[in-house]
């Protein structure tokens, strides 16, 4: 009985952890798209990753976890640290400021579909109609955003989010098989520490002189991004991957972009389009396909 409550209790925990990740990645799409309005995006990644780093290694260390990483799992932590962080995030903020935080975020979080791709060609999961159909429903809903925003005029925004979701999926695949059995704030520290430190050169030689007048409400989004969407949502993903299936992980994830069009409807008063809501459902849709797999039995 006792076993039971236990198990019970830490149920509830990673459901909190998990909800917890949805609202803060949702709340991340507005919020970065005014920073980037004053902060310049290469210069905001690098004042929020390294604290974050900072943070999650100490807490790694007062919990008394080896911060030493084995050189037979660097290969892995640094290409995760590369399409988690790195270009994920650079790709990510050059996305919102392109496109807006609504749109970004249903690009952006094609990411199951571009996971299941990736396990395929890597040989972790066989190709499968499941596989198929949500490519086709993820190609189509990006066309029909294309075609709703003027594809021509917002192309490299479209582009950029498409590889920020692609470069998301293909870190996640690494994070799941890329045998790393460490503590969450131990892999989630030198994730931040590792994938920041291609970006401080090109931030202080290029974003630097391009800062704007930021107020408190800049640096507020600023703390936010230090300590929940760096420092939490990387221990919280992993935390997530590697208690829930990649299925419950990626059906929990189509809850972002759909909250993210909302705020940008309800809050920040921008108009939503047919071409739109068509495009989120197709998106969704194939989201949910990619991480059910309902045509693959061994699944």
């Amino acid at each position: 009985m006792f076993c039971s409550f236990s198990r019970n209790i830490k149920q509830i925990k990673l459901i909190l952890v998990l909800v917890i990740l949805i609202i803060v990645w949702t709340l991340v799409w507005p919020l970065f798209r005014f920073v980037v309005q004053e902060i310049p995006p290469l210069v905001f990644r690098m004042s929020a990753g390294i604290p974050a780093a900072i943070i999650l290694l100490l807490i790694a260390k007062i919990r008394s976890k080896k911060l030493i990483i084995p050189k037979k799992n660097w290969t892995s932590l640094i290409l995760i640290s590369l399409f988690n962080v790195t270009l994920w995030q650079v790709l990510m903020l050059y996305g919102v400021s392109l496109l807006g935080g609504g749109r970004a975020a249903v690009l952006g979080y094609t990411m199951p579909v571009w996971a299941v791709m990736v396990a395929a060609m890597m040989g972790y999961e066989k190709i499968t109609i499941s596989s198929f159909i949500a490519l086709c429903l993820g190609v189509f809903g990006v066309i029909s955003l294309a075609a709703g925003i003027d594809f021509f005029s917002n192309w490299v925004g479209i582009f950029v989010m498409l590889m920020a979701g692609f470069s998301w999926g293909v870190g996640t695949i690494i994070l799941k098989y890329g045998g790393l059995k460490f503590d969450a704030f131990v892999i989630a520290g030198w994730q931040q520490l590792i994938g920041i430190l291609p970006i401080i050169p090109f931030a202080i030689l290029w974003d630097l002189n391009n800062i704007g007048d930021p107020d408190y409400r800049h640096f507020l989004v600023l703390i936010f991004a230090i300590f929940f969407a760096s420092a939490y949502t990387y221990w919280a993903y992993f935390v997530v991957l590697k208690n829930f299936t990649v299925t419950v992980t990626s059906i929990s994830v189509m809850m972002v972009p759909v909250l993210a069009i909302l705020i940008d409807t309800l809050y920040l008063g921008l108009s939503i389009s047919y071409y739109d809501l068509c495009a989120l459902l197709m998106i969704v849709m194939g989201i949910f396909v990619a991480a059910k797999k309902p045509f693959n039995k061994e699944n």
